[in-house]
């Protein structure tokens, strides 16, 4: 009856923790935006991979949330989620010596969570992992795979699913979004640069990105911007910030047609690329910064 009492408690806690890997795995991909820029942030990973590496944390949540709740491959599990952990939990410890405080977005935009906070979360879900998963495999009879038969095909097929779920649900911006041109009002783009360089001449490259204060996707794309800056060690003086308040009264709306943000890539005077929050071309705005 112990034993059995013991399985029972195991298995509760099993589901208790796949139901965590739950909520980060659909936390996360309802602000997918942030933990991808989260991601980026490190400058370990291009923007365009960093799309990527963001969704698959999400679908390797989901995936090890299935194998807890089934019981399947417990020897695996219990090593790549107890792994998991600790990868995050370096990755944190690396955060707070670098000072930062801002949200690790381990539960995305629901619970907003430092760095801190975060490592002792990580290290109660270690210590959940440990007690869990040591009796999962006892009495497999018992756990959920036991019952259905074709459990060997059932369970890769469920785990494939849950990976490529997060791909589904929404398409990294590198492959949804292709070039473009934005559209802007090129007198009124001559107008305010000559406000904005005070009649200085500007010769190279340089990325002029017109924002507006409390829009959330201005925030985003300064937030990616700045990442290019940091990864690819640009000079940050190269790239400019426009607000309505920067120039005279209606010719923000008039240069960008009321669309925010608009990033315009230039040499010298001469538009070279535009992009929005979704197209931004890491590669291209490296390149002409640098005068390549």
């Amino acid at each position: 009856m112990e034993s059995r009492g013991r399985r029972v408690v195991a298995w509760v806690l099993r589901l208790l923790l796949a139901g965590i890997f739950v909520v980060s795995a659909v936390a996360k991909l309802v602000a997918i935006d942030h933990f991808e820029i989260y991601v980026f942030s490190y400058g370990v990973f291009s923007l365009n991979v960093s799309y990527v590496v963001a969704r698959l944390c999400v679908g390797v949540e989901l995936v090890l949330a299935v194998l807890l709740a089934g019981g399947w491959l417990p020897r695996l599990t219990r090593l790549v989620v107890l792994l998991l952990l600790l990868l995050f939990s370096l990755l944190l410890c690396y955060a707070l010596l670098m000072g930062r405080d801002d949200s690790c977005q381990c539960f995305g935009e629901l619970v907003p969570l430092s760095p801190a906070p975060s490592l002792l979360k990580n290290a109660l879900l270690i210590v959940l992992t440990l007690w869990s998963l040591r009796t999962m495999g006892d009495g497999s009879r018992h756990a959920v795979a036991a019952v259905i038969p074709l459990r060997r095909i059932v369970a890769p097929l469920v785990c494939i699913v849950m990976l490529v779920l997060p791909f589904v649900v929404s398409v990294p911006d590198s492959w949804g979004y292709g070039p473009s041109r934005e559209p802007y009002d090129e007198v009124a783009l001559r107008e305010a640069l000559s406000v904005v360089d005070d009649g200085e001449e500007v010769i190279g490259g340089r990325l002029v990105v017109f924002v507006t204060e409390g829009c959330p996707y201005c925030r985003m794309a300064r937030e990616k911007v700045e990442g290019i800056v940091r990864r690819g060690a640009l000079d940050g003086s190269l790239v400019r910030y426009v607000e309505p308040r920067d120039l005279p009264k209606g010719l923000f709306v008039r240069v960008t047609y009321g669309m925010r943000p608009l990033l315009l890539l230039m040499r010298g005077d001469s538009v070279v690329a535009t992009y929005h929050l979704r197209n931004i071309d890491e590669e291209e705005i490296c390149r002409t910064l640098e005068g390549k």
